[in-house]
């Protein structure tokens, strides 16, 4: 067949047909193509079944991340549909009481107080539905265009990519073993070379990619699907609502998908980074570490992969988002920011994490803004002077309540006890539990233990061998060297020199004073004591960026260059003034990130 003429078969019966014409004197030579088609058929069905198990492995991780990705869409969908058939039952009820109510039809168990009852408690109960269905079908909104984005690209690339990874080598070992048959035949028999040459040049066109299409050709069950597109249910185009709330929840999830579309960006490029570095480390390394290093360049690839699959649907819900009417390109550019700029130059291939993607919160992580409780209280760790109109000057020790989140990441909006309000650094502070109001309980230990490690890993003020404690009871110094806290009051242990015998009392800064105080009253918070012998990182800023300006907010008169640098400090001396129109204006603070406090001097050894 003419159509076939490039397929490793057609090549294949080439070789053959050549052989058999030679007859009974090239018997040696049929000898040995008969052994070089073995090898070439043991090397490659070894291959085939290393690259067979890895490759399955792949499509089921694939297959199975989309069909997780189904699964919420089902569920989004299945609460949308009850919602809305809830509130077609409560608009059938409500509709039918005003009619008897017009027609002054009692009936014998009804009056006409009880029917108004009746029509204002149906009436009531369909407003609620109203609202609550608009919230659902955008929650549903954004569960189909995700998963509408990821079987588009499952199809698009992770189903050919698959297909690809299947063939591996093979073509490319046919063409090697055929290609050489060939050239060996025309070599020692000149008197078949005319065969023989035409078998070399059509050896050297056989390739994966015309081999696929005349596969695909005859078998079209594995030629790609249509495109499909998920589609809502009841509803003929998908589009989002405009929420109850004038839109803020969509401004919040418009920024935190860019975020999203960002972090994949940045994990993307350090994956790859890292993925050059191994492939020169497996070229210049030994052989013994050949399969450690492909292990770690397999994991590369496959963070790779998994930031792009949630790069897409992150997009499209970005995409759904701005049909929706908002500036989401803002957005996208505030978060793109500095990404380019924050890939580590030093990053050591053996240290790369694993890339993890997921749309649910993680049950370890610290709740977001949309599911924290307001408001809660907290303790202040460390003082900060404001240095905006709209930010709140908080001092060591100082009990806060957080009221709402600042619309930016890493600043709360805070209340002190004197009713002032502001927007303080959120890393500056260490959660007490929720507001009483809101029947929820002090935070369990896993909360306690993320909060303690946001602070640990900011390494705000800890130099090596320190370890900061809780004051378990009020305390009161029996001596001018001894330190005086109250309860709740957060401390930081000095290290103790070497050989130094623990009589009891340790060495402590709290609010700025260097004292001894008795271990029995505070309680550990962090695992330092135990590391105090290892060396521990320099201590470095706390990873704030600054917040944005919300959308239509205006920008207060800047001060004088004098009263701007200098009225910005940490001193942790009292609570400052709040601009008094604050919640009008809404403001957001947009200077650099306040620095970490600086370390105490070093205790007086004669206190000792």
């Amino acid at each position: 067949d003419p159509r076939d003429h490039r397929s490793v078969a057609a090549v294949w019966k080439g070789v053959i047909e050549g052989t058999a014409h030679a007859g009974q004197v090239r018997v040696t030579a049929s000898e040995s193509y008969r052994a070089l088609a073995a090898e070439a058929a043991r090397s490659a069905r070894l291959s085939k079944e290393r690259t067979l198990k890895k490759g399955i492995e792949r499509l089921q991780k694939a297959q199975a991340e989309l069909l997780e990705t189904v699964k919420e869409l089902d569920k989004a969908k299945k609460q949308f549909s009850h919602l809305q058939r809830s509130s077609e039952v409560a608009k059938d009820k409500a509709a039918d009481v005003e009619a008897r109510l017009r027609k002054s039809d009692r009936r014998i168990f009804h009056t006409k107080a009880s029917l108004q009852k009746l029509s204002a408690k149906f009436s009531a109960r369909l407003a609620e539905h109203s609202r609550q269905l608009a919230g659902v079908q955008n929650e549903y909104s954004f569960a189909l265009v995700s998963a509408t984005a990821h079987l588009e690209h499952y199809q698009r690339v992770e189903l050919p990519a698959a297909m690809q990874a299947l063939d591996g080598d093979l073509y490319e070992r046919l063409r090697e073993h055929l290609s050489a048959a060939s050239r060996t035949e025309v070599d020692t028999c000149r008197a078949t070379r005319d065969w023989f040459q035409g078998v070399v040049e059509a050896s050297a066109r056989v390739c994966r990619e015309q081999d696929l299409l005349l596969f695909l050709q005859e078998h079209p069950a594995f030629s790609l699907a249509p495109e499909q597109r998920f589609q809502l249910a009841g509803v003929e185009e998908v589009c989002l609502l405009p929420p109850a709330d004038d839109g803020a929840s969509l401004e919040k999830e418009a920024r935190r998908w860019a975020t999203r579309v960002a972090r994949d960006h940045k994990n993307r490029a350090h994956s790859e980074e890292v993925l050059q570095r191994l492939e020169a480390r497996r070229q210049q390394g030994p052989e013994a570490e050949a399969a450690a290093v492909e292990r770690q360049m397999e994991e590369a690839r496959e963070n790779i992969r998994k930031a792009e699959v949630s790069r897409v649907k992150a997009e499209a819900r970005l995409a759904l988002l701005r049909a929706a009417g908002l500036d989401v390109d803002a957005w996208l550019a505030g978060a793109m920011v500095g990404t380019g700029e924050e890939t580590p130059t030093g990053l050591d291939p053996g240290e790369f994490d694993e890339y993890e993607d997921s749309d649910e919160p993680d049950e370890d992580e610290e709740p977001g803004p949309a599911a924290r409780t307001y408001p809660y209280t907290c303790r202040v760790i460390f003082g900060y002077q404001g240095c905006q109109a709209d930010e709140l000057s908080i001092s060591q020790g100082e009990e806060l309540e957080i009221i709402e989140d600042g619309d930016a990441e890493e600043w709360v909006k805070a209340r002190n006890k004197a009713g002032q309000v502001g927007y303080v650094p959120e890393k500056y502070l260490l959660s007490l539990g929720c507001d009483s109001g809101a029947g929820l309980g002090p935070p369990g230990p896993s909360a306690l233990h993320r909060q303690l490690s946001s602070i640990m890993a900011a390494e705000l003020v800890l130099e090596p061998g320190a370890w900061l404690v809780r004051a378990l009871y009020d305390y009161e110094g029996q001596s001018p060297e001894e330190l005086s806290f109250p309860e709740g009051a957060i401390i930081r242990v000095l290290p103790r020199a070497a050989g130094e015998v623990d009589d009891g009392f340790w060495t402590g800064d709290f609010d700025g004073r260097i004292g001894v105080f008795p271990s029995l009253v505070v309680e550990e918070l962090t695992g330092a004591r135990e590391a105090a012998g290892q060396e521990l990182p320099s201590p470095s800023p706390p990873p704030f960026s600054p917040p944005g300006l919300a959308p239509g907010a205006s920008l207060v008169p800047s001060p004088a260059p004098e009263t701007a640098l200098g009225g910005c400090r940490q001193d942790g001396t009292g609570s400052g003034q709040s601009s008094p129109d604050l919640a009008a204006t809404r403001l957001r603070p947009l200077r650099a990130p306040p620095p970490p406090p600086g370390r105490a001097p070093e205790p007086d050894p004669e206190l000792h």
